[in-house]
């Protein structure tokens, strides 16, 4: 990722700076491997309780050798038919200049070597006043990670 980033949200030294997401502009990064969908949304949906939680496990491989100073969030929406809202890489739509991803920092940055595995794992959570993401970055041998950010929403969360 970027450690100009990483290193701008260690400047606060505090727990919560680490918890939050960022909307960022990336210019000067490195993605470590290609994109992938995390979670899906179909709206609208109707019934008596909508249950938006969601849980993932992604696994990348290392294009290269590499520290991971935090993980991109990009959104791709099909809003009806053929008609598309993407700020992800691979399917950027024409005119989103002012749109820009989501940074999620790790506390504790993690080497990876080319051929690596690479895991994450996010959550969206929610309560009945407030919804909030969780993530975590670990080796595939489990043998290096960091601790899940944010649990139960103690340092970012969004009001519903």
């Amino acid at each position: 990722m970027s450690s100009k980033l990483w290193n701008e949200v260690k400047v606060h030294d505090s727990l919560k700076s680490f918890e939050t997401p960022y909307v960022v502009r990336l210019h000067n990064f490195y993605a470590l491997a290609p994109t992938q969908s995390c979670f899906k949304f179909t709206h609208p949906k109707f019934g008596t309780r909508i249950d938006n939680r969601r849980q993932a496990e992604l696994r990348f491989t290392a294009a290269e050798s590499a520290v991971v100073h935090g993980l991109a969030g990009y959104f791709d929406a099909v809003l009806f038919g053929d008609v598309t809202l993407s700020i992800e890489p691979d399917t950027h739509s024409d005119g989103m200049f002012s749109w820009f991803p989501i940074y999620f920092p790790l506390r504790e940055p993690l080497r990876f070597q080319k051929g690596e595995e690479v895991v994450v794992n996010f959550w969206r959570l929610e309560s009945n006043n407030r919804v909030w993401y969780e993530w975590s970055v670990s080796s595939g041998d489990g043998m290096r990670h960091v601790p899940i950010h944010n649990p139960n929403g103690r340092s970012y969360w969004i009001g519903l």
